[in-house]
This record gives structure tokens, sequence and C-alpha cells, in this order.
């Protein structure tokens, strides 16, 4: 049974139903490959490959530096 199957009780809810399960599905994916790299590695392995990923994206990793720290500036602020 996957994730959203006992929300397709209705034959309209279907499409919706397995689009979620996909979803729920591929994030469970990732959520295990996650697990897999931090039991596998150690912080300066982990900061090494930071590096090399911020190296080889300046680009996105300014833009994701600004928006964390527009949610961090936003949640402070309450």
């Amino acid at each position: 049974m996957g994730v959203a199957e006992p929300f397709a009780t209705d034959g309209g809810f279907e499409s919706t139903a397995a689009h979620a399960n996909a979803c729920a599905e591929e994030a469970l994916a990732w959520l295990r490959r996650l697990s897999a790299y931090l039991s596998e590695r150690d912080i300066d392995a982990m900061r090494g490959d930071l590096e090399r990923r911020i190296r080889e994206h300046p680009g996105a990793s300014i833009a994701i530096e600004f928006g964390v720290g527009i949610i961090l500036g936003t949640l402070s602020s309450r």
C-alpha cells in the first residue's frame, strides 16, 4: 500500500493520490540517500563536499544563502 492510497476512496481522487504517492516515495528515497550520506561521512568530508559545490555553482549558492537569510530573519523577528 502506498502512502496516499488510503485517501483514494473516490474515483476523482485517484490521480491526485497517485501523484501524492509518487511524491512521497521520491521524498522517502531522498531521505534514505541523505541518511546514508550523513552516516558514511565525517564533518571534514562534508565540509569539502560543500566547498566543492559552492565553487561549482556560485550563483545558486548565493541565492540559497539569501533565501535562508530571509527565512531566518523572518523567524527571528517574530
